[in-house]
């Protein structure tokens, strides 16, 4: 699974790469962490998810927070 997720986020930021953005919209923070667009909202809401922007109606997740937050959720293996 966690490769899958690597693999998912390295296309990602590919994409969004050239020229590299800083700030992703609610949609594609979504994708970014493998969540649908309403689980995203969800967090955001409780206020469990990641650190947000608003810049009027609009919401922005900077990709670094994306991380530290998808870094709180790292499990270790115990072997």
């Amino acid at each position: 699974m966690v490769p899958e997720i690597l693999e998912r986020l390295e296309a990602i930021e590919r994409k969004i790469g050239n020229p590299a953005r800083e700030y992703l919209g609610v949609r594609e923070a979504a994708e970014y962490l493998g969540l649908s667009k309403q689980q995203l909202d969800v967090h955001r809401m409780k206020r469990t998810g990641p650190a947000f922007h608003k810049v009027g109606r609009r919401v922005l997740y900077a990709i670094r927070d994306l991380r530290t937050w998808m870094d709180t959720y790292r499990k270790e293996t115990l072997s």
